[in-house]
C-alpha cells in the first residue's frame, strides 16, 4: 500500500488558497514573445490565418527555427480575441501541472471558478470527476477567446495529451486554440481535417518568400546583393532560423556574398556553420558568456553570474536582448530571458565541442545556485543531474519529493527520476530513497523495495534532505511503510524511527515512527499497545492539513484495534472520523483513504447497515490496484475486505478476497498475526459451504442479528415478505434451529468474532 510520507511542505501546505496555492506558479509560462530586432511581419500567412478565423483549432507544425512562435504571437496581437498563451515545458507532463497552468490561463481572461483553482491544488486532485468537468463548463462560459499553446512538443506523457484532446473537444464555438509544435501531436488530426475543424500551417509555408528575405536583411541591416539573397534563401530554402544565423555573420558586403556561397548542406549543418562564424566575430568574454549560458534553459542575470563566476551579467543579457533576435526576454520586467531553442542547442552543440567538459561545471554552478534559491527545484534536478552530480540530483529529489506529493504532482519526480538510468538511481542512497516512496506511492511496492535495498547499500550515516537525522533514519522510515522483511522488523525500523526522530529535538518524520509502531502492534495482534503509538501521532498531526493522509491510517487502524479489542463504540467514532478526512480534503484516489473506506465498513457491517457498509467496501476496493503492492497491506486488507463480504453475505467475493491474501503471504517472511486470520477467515467460509448457504441466503442471514423485523429486511434487500420467509426458514433448516435467536447463535459462532469485551 503506498503510505504517504509524514512531514511538513516547505513550500507551504496544499490547497489552503488560491493565493497560497498560486505561489509555484511561473509567470513565464504566460509570457507572449514580444517583436523584436529583425523579426519580419509574415503578412501572407496572417492573411492566410485571418481566412482560417472560424476554424476551432489551428496547427503550426514544422522543425526548429520557421519562426512558429513568432507567427503566433504575431496572430495573437491581430486575431481579434482576448488572448490567453501557455509556453509548455517538459514539467507539464504531469497532468495535473498541465492542468493547472490551463486552468490559470484562463483565469486571466475572466475569474474561474476558484473551487476548481483549489482542487488542482490539492493533495490528490480529482480530475476525471471534478477538474475536466469543471473546465468544460469554465469554456463554455468564456467570451470567445484564443488559447495559443508554445512548444506542445514537449507534451508526451498520454494522460497530459489526452488533457489537450479534451480541451480540443471542448472549445466553444467562436474560440480558436492554437497548437505550435515540432512534430505533430497524438491527437485525431485525421478527423478534424474530414469536419474541416482544422487550419495547418506547415514547413513550406512558413518558408521565407523572397521578399520577407529581403525584409528580414534589411531589419538586420544585411548588406547582400540581390543575386546572394535569392541564393541564400535558395540554398537555406526558406529557413528562417538559416537565413537569420546568416545575416548575424556578416560584417561586409563581400564577407557576405562570399560567406553565402560557402552555405551548404541540410539545415543542421547549415546552422552549425553559422553559429561558429557568428561566435568568431565576439569576443572572447562575450563568446564565453554565450556558451557557459547554453546550459541554462532560461537565465536571470544573478544566475548568470553564478555560472561564470563573474559580475555584470544583468547589462550583457540586456545588450543581447537588443542586438540578437535569439534571446527573448520571459517577462515585463526583463528579469528572465532565454534563448531561442534552435540558438541556445546550437551554442550547446559548440560549447561540448570546443571545450569537452566544461558544460558539467556550469551545471553543477547552476544546480547549487537554483537549490540556494529554492524555488526551481525541476532545474536544480535537472542541472545537477545532466552534469553528472548524483549527490546533488539525490538531494535535490529526496528534499522535495513529499512537497510535490502534497500538490498531487507526484508524476512530476517519477518523470525527474525516469530521466535517470537505473544505474544510478540505485547508486545513491538519496535517490534511491526519493525513487522508494515515488514508487511506494504509484503502487510499485516491488519496485520501491528494490530501491529501499540499494538506498541500504549506501553511506547512510550523513545528514538528509527530507528532514531526518540521517539517511539510516530516512531508509527506516520507508522501510517500515514496505515492510520487506516481515511485521517485527517493520516494529523495529519504527522503533529506530521512533527513537532517532524524537531526540534530543522532534522532527518532522516522529510522526512516521509512531505510524509504524502502531501498525506493526495491530498486525502482531498487541492492539492495546497500539493505542498508545496512535494517539501520540493524532496529537502530532493536530493542525496539520498537510498530515491529512497520516491522520487516516492511524485513525482507520484505530478502529481496527478497536474492533480487536471489542470496543466497537470508539470504533465507530475513529472510523467516521477517517471518513470524514477523506471526505473534506477530497482524498478518495489515495491508497491510504482504502483504509478509511475498509474501517467504515467493517463498522456498518457490524451495526447491519448492509447498504452503507456494501458502498464503503466498493470505494476501499476501487483502490484495490493501489493498495496491493505492497504485501502486508494486501494481506491484512484483503483479510478484512474477506471479512465484510461474509458478513453481508457474499460467500464468493469472501473466497476471493481469501485467495489474494493467501498469494500475499506466500514466501512472506515474518507475517505476524496475518496467516492465522487468514485462516479463521477461510474456516468461515468453509463453515458457510457447509451449510450450503445460497448467496440469497447468506445475504439475508446477515440481517438476522440486526433485530430488524421481516417486513424491514424485505424493505432493505426489495424483495416481497413472504419471499423473506421462504428463505428464512430455509435459513432455520440448515442451521438445525426453530427460533431466530438461536438461528443468530450459530450465525455468531459462524462469524467467529475476537472474543474481547463487547463495550457498546
Amino acid at each position: 500500500m503506498g503510505v504517504t510520507a509524514e512531514g511538513s511542505s516547505r513550500l507551504g501546505p496544499p490547497g489552503a488558497s488560491r493565493e497560497g496555492a498560486g505561489r509555484w506558479i511561473r509567470e513565464s509560462k504566460f509570457w507572449v514573445p514580444r517583436p523584436r530586432v529583425g523579426v519580419v511581419e509574415r503578412e501572407r500567412l496572417l492573411r492566410q490565418l485571418a481566412a482560417g478565423s472560424e476554424a476551432p483549432i489551428v496547427l503550426i507544425s514544422a522543425s526548429a527555427g520557421y519562426g512558429k512562435s513568432s507567427l503566433a504571437a504575431q496572430w495573437s496581437t491581430r486575431c481579434g480575441r482576448p488572448v490567453a498563451w501557455i509556453n509548455v515545458d517538459r514539467g507539464d507532463n504531469d497532468p495535473v501541472v498541465f492542468l493547472n497552468y490551463l486552468a490559470r490561463a484562463l483565469d486571466r481572461l475572466a475569474p474561474v471558478d476558484p473551487e476548481l483553482l483549489d482542487e488542482l491544488s490539492s493533495m490528490a486532485p480529482r480530475i476525471d470527476d471534478i477538474v475536466l468537468p469543471t473546465l468544460a463548463a469554465e469554456l463554455g462560459r468564456l467570451s470567445p477567446f484564443e488559447l495559443i499553446l508554445n512548444d506542445l512538443h514537449e507534451l508526451s506523457e498520454p494522460r497530459s495529451v489526452a488533457a489537450v484532446g479534451f480541451l480540443l473537444r471542448e472549445i466553444p464555438p467562436g474560440s480558436q486554440v492554437v497548437l505550435v509544435t515540432r512534430v505533430d501531436p497524438e491527437l485525431p488530426l485525421a478527423r478534424y481535417r474530414v469536419s474541416r475543424d482544422i487550419l495547418e500551417i506547415r514547413a513550406p509555408q512558413l518558408a521565407l518568400d523572397s521578399e520577407e528575405t529581403r525584409a528580414l536583411a534589411e531589419n538586420r541591416g544585411g548588406r547582400l546583393s540581390e543575386q546572394s539573397l535569392e541564393f541564400l534563401r535558395e540554398r537555406t530554402e526558406g529557413w528562417a532560423a538559416g537565413v537569420a544565423l546568416a545575416l548575424q555573420a556578416l560584417d561586409d558586403r563581400t564577407r557576405g556574398d562570399a560567406l553565402v556561397k560557402r552555405i551548404a548542406g541540410q539545415h543542421r549543418q547549415i546552422a552549425d556553420y553559422l553559429t561558429e562564424v557568428a561566435l568568431a566575430r565576439e569576443t572572447e568574454e562575450r563568446r564565453r558568456f554565450l556558451l557557459a549560458t547554453s546550459v541554462l534553459n532560461r537565465m536571470t542575470a544573478s544566475l548568470c553570474d553564478a555560472v561564470l563566476g563573474v559580475a555584470g551579467s544583468d547589462d550583457v543579457l540586456r545588450e543581447l536582448e537588443q542586438s540578437n533576435s535569439f534571446v527573448i526576454a520571459l517577462d515585463d520586467h526583463r528579469g528572465w530571458y532565454r534563448y531561442h531553442h534552435l540558438f541556445g542547442e546550437l551554442l550547446r552543440s559548440e560549447l561540448d565541442r570546443l571545450r569537452p567538459g566544461l558544460a558539467a561545471v556550469y551545471l553543477a554552478r547552476a544546480a547549487r545556485w537554483y537549490e540556494q534559491e529554492g524555488d526551481h527545484p525541476e532545474e536544480a534536478f535537472r542541472c545537477a543531474h545532466e552534469g553528472g552530480d548524483l549527490e546533488l540530483a539525490g538531494r535535490i529529489a529526496l528534499g522535495c519529493w513529499d512537497v510535490f506529493v502534497s500538490r498531487g504532482q507526484l508524476v512530476t519526480v517519477w518523470l525527474w527520476l525516469r530521466e535517470c538510468t537505473d544505474d544510478e538511481v540505485v547508486s545513491e542512497p538519496q535517490l534511491a530513497l526519493a525513487a522508494g516512496w515515488v514508487y511506494l506511492l504509484l503502487g510499485q511496492a516491488q519496485e520501491a523495495q528494490r530501491f529501499a535495498l540499494a538506498a541500504g547499500r549506501g553511506d547512510l550515516d550523513r545528514p538528509s534532505a527530507d528532514g531526518a537525522t540521517s539517511l539510516r533514519a530516512s531508509l527506516a522510515v520507508l522501510r517500515s511503510a514496505v515492510a520487506p522483511d516481515g511485521i517485527h522488523q517493520m516494529l523495529a525500523d519504527a522503533e529506530y524511527v521512533y527513537a532517532a526522530e524524537k531526540h534530543p529535538t522532534p522532527t518532522r518524520w516522529l510522526v512516521g515512527g509512531c505510524r509504524g509502531v502502531g501498525v506493526a502492534k495491530v498486525l502482531l495482534g498487541r492492539p492495546e499497545e497500539a493505542f498508545i503509538a496512535f494517539q501520540e501521532a493524532l496529537v502530532l498531526t493536530k493542525e496539520r492539513p498537510e498530515l491529512a493522509h497520516t491522520k487516516i491510517l492511524c485513525l482507520a487502524y484505530l478502529a481496527f484495534a478497536g474492533a480487536d479489542t471489542g470496543e466497537w463504540s470508539k470504533a465507530r467514532v475513529w472510523a467516521q472520523e477517517a471518513k470524514a478526512i477523506v471526505s473534506e480534503n477530497h482524498l478518495e484516489g489515495i491508497a491510504l483513504s482504502a483504509t478509511a473506506f475498509t474501517a467504515r465498513a467493517m463498522v456498518l457491517a457490524r451495526d447491519g447497515d448492509f447498504d452503507r457498509a456494501k458502498a464503503e467496501l466498493a470505494m476501499a476496493r476501487s483502490l484495490e490496484p493501489l493498495v496491493l503492492g505492497t504485501r502486508w497491506a494486501a494481506a491484512d486488507l484483503s483479510i478484512r475486505w474477506g471479512s465484510i463480504s461474509l458478513e453481508l453475505g457474499d460467500r464468493r467475493a469472501a473466497a476471493k478476497h481469501a485467495d489474494v491474501a493467501r498469494a500475499a503471504l506466500s514466501g512472506y517472511p515474518d507475517p505476524g498475526t496475518l496467516p492465522a486470520r487468514l485462516a479463521l477467515l477461510e474456516q468461515r467460509i468453509a463453515r458457510a459451504e457447509d451449510l450450503h448457504l445460497t448467496p440469497a441466503e447468506l445475504q439475508i442471514a446477515a440481517f438476522l442479528p440486526t433485530h430488524r423485523s421481516l417486513k424491514e429486511i424485505a424493505d432493505a434487500l426489495t424483495l416481497s415478505r413472504e419471499t423473506i420467509k421462504t428463505h428464512v426458514a430455509a435459513i432455520y433448516a440448515k442451521l438445525g434451529v426453530s427460533t431466530r435467536s438461536a438461528a443468530v447463535e450459530q450465525l455468531t459462532q459462524l462469524r467467529a468474532e475476537p472474543t474481547g469485551p463487547d463495550r457498546n
